[in-house]
């Protein structure tokens, strides 16, 4: 494995553990920390391959992403607002993040992480916020609801 790839799989692995269990009634996959950590990949590696400086894991951005992972499969939602009118920088700031910059990709439903990757680069928005310039961390949140994954992609940088 290489040095990357088990900083990716130690990173999915302390994110997931605490976020997951913090969420009550929340549900991960199954492979929660394998997807998480293809996600990471996919858009480290399209940011390289865009001339975009890969991200870095951060603890309060995943913890975020997973709120609202979890707010969207309990309540049976997908929307950027979480059910308690939240929003994404909101969110990290309630996880002690403090942002200068904070977007977040959503995405519902698809079974593998390399669809998820492809469908934001296909998507105008999706890849201004996964290609941002001045990004320079992120955190990842996927729950499984009844009719499928939800996955939530916050990208930040700290002021």
């Amino acid at each position: 494995m290489t040095r990357f790839a088990s900083f990716l799989a130690a990173m999915a692995l302390s994110f997931v553990g605490t976020t997951a269990a913090a969420a009550g009634n929340c549900v991960a996959p199954e492979n929660v920390n394998q997807l998480a950590t293809e996600i990471a990949a996919g858009v480290n590696q399209s940011r390289r391959a865009n001339g975009e400086a890969p991200l870095r894991f951060n603890r309060k951005l995943g913890q975020a992403a997973m709120v609202q992972a979890c707010d969207m499969s309990v309540n049976d939602f997908f929307d950027h607002q979480g059910s308690d009118g939240s929003r994404p920088q909101s969110r990290v700031r309630s996880a002690g993040y403090n942002d200068c910059i904070v977007a977040e990709n959503l995405a519902w439903g698809y079974p593998r992480s390399e669809q998820i990757v492809n469908g934001w680069l296909n998507s105008p928005g999706h890849r201004r916020i996964m290609l941002h310039p001045r990004v320079e961390e992120f955190g990842i949140g996927i729950s499984q609801g009844a009719k499928g994954p939800y996955w939530v992609l916050v990208v930040g940088k700290q002021c």
